[in-house]
């Protein structure tokens, strides 16, 4: 409401912004046919945040810092083949881009940073390959301005000669933390449980309506289907697989927690979660992972939220060994979680003699960590570390 841009990073920002206008707000009326401009930076672009948005109703905009690579041509490729419009943000005239204009739709320069001779230049220079890319500035402040980049071309406009920035507010649903917790628990683990994850959909009002968005957005980029009616919840979750679920679990819920300040903090967790969960399994068999899974992935949970572990444990329904090796640093439990912050801290004695009373080799510590690193890099839409 300071109508300034918050102290967060732009991968934040953007996921933010996606899991309040898409997913938590109702979309407003039916004959809306505004288009909202969503900045994307590089990471979220290739990681495919962007095609979970309904293609309809948005413009993505890559930000100008944005590397001109490979990866990000091949993203832009597929998103065009899919039927997204795709913008250049401060667009500064040049031949880096030059591979991407095919798939272009908007180029917003910014004539604040760029001359007006140097723009129509490289309009008039690349005439044939931006014969059907429209063009709009950035910036406009006088109506002489407006009428100049009118008369080369532009359509599309912004500026405080058309209006100055307006903060709006409205309704955004609340979701019951406990469930969002167990949520994230539930499609981390090694073989998900469909008929948890149904059920914990059931009971919370706000996740199962943003997943009814979220799922509504895919299967109209995917499919071109606008309604998704009625469909369970059983259904969607099926339909969009534990790797989307996954994806719509950080972003739903992750950003919903008001007092997440350091989204490394829930990556580390991610990590934790997953060596405590091979490390049970090395050790002491099958029936101990899920339980160790829950240990690793809430044992910052008090420094994510802010809260005591005693009173989010009395939020959630665990096991009394998960609570005894959280609350109490103790039980059977309690040496998966204490090894892993160990080699954390790079206490290379200690880890040793914890791996030994464990019965774990030294040499497969590292090795484990390493698996339980690369598994949540590899997670759909990794929280930026």
């Amino acid at each position: 409401m300071d109508n300034r841009f918050p102290d967060v990073s732009a991968e934040l920002a953007t996921t933010q912004l996606i899991e309040e206008q898409f997913l938590s707000a109702p979309v407003g009326r039916k004959n809306d046919h505004s288009t909202v401009y969503v900045n994307f930076p590089y990471q979220l672009l290739v990681e495919g945040l962007a095609e979970t948005l309904p293609k309809n109703r948005v413009v993505i905009e890559i930000l100008e810092d944005a590397q001109p690579d490979r990866q990000l041509l091949e993203t832009v490729k597929r998103m065009h083949t899919q039927g997204f419009r795709i913008a250049l943000d401060d667009f500064s005239p040049g031949s880096e881009w030059d591979a991407f204009m095919p798939y272009i739709d908007v180029i917003k320069f910014d004539i604040r940073k760029s001359p007006r001779e140097e723009i129509e230049h490289y309009i008039r220079a690349n005439r044939d390959a931006l014969r059907h890319t429209v063009f709009l500035a950035e910036k406009v402040e006088t109506y002489d301005e407006f009428e100049s980049f009118k008369k080369l071309g532009f359509h599309l406009f912004q500026g405080y000669f058309f209006n100055k920035p307006v903060v709006t507010k409205r309704n955004k649903l609340v979701q019951n933390r406990a469930f969002a917790l167990k949520l994230m628990q539930e499609v981390n683990v090694e073989s998900p449980n469909l008929n948890k994850i149904e059920e914990l959909l059931k009971r919370d009002v706000t996740l199962s309506f943003k997943i009814m968005r979220y799922a509504q957005n895919i299967l109209y980029n995917t499919r071109g289907v606008s309604g998704f009616r009625n469909q369970s919840l059983r259904d969607i979750v099926v339909y969009l697989g534990i790797n989307e679920m996954r994806r719509f679990v950080l972003v739903a819920c992750l950003t919903s927690f008001e007092h997440v300040t350091n989204t490394e903090i829930y990556y580390l967790s991610l990590i934790r979660a997953k060596f405590c969960e091979l490390v049970a399994e090395r050790t002491a068999g099958k029936h101990a992972t899920n339980d160790a899974f829950m240990v690793g992935l809430f044992s910052l949970l008090d420094v994510i939220l802010e809260l005591p572990l005693e009173e989010l444990m009395a939020q959630i329904s665990v096991s009394p060994a998960v609570a005894t090796a959280l609350e109490k640093d103790s039980g059977e439990l309690y040496p998966y979680v204490h090894l892993a912050r160990l080699y954390e801290r790079r206490m290379w004695e200690e880890a040793s003699d914890v791996a030994h009373e464990i019965g774990l080799p030294n040499s497969s510590v590292a090795e484990l960590m390493n698996q339980a690193t690369k598994w949540a890099d590899e997670l759909p839409l990794s929280v930026p570390h």
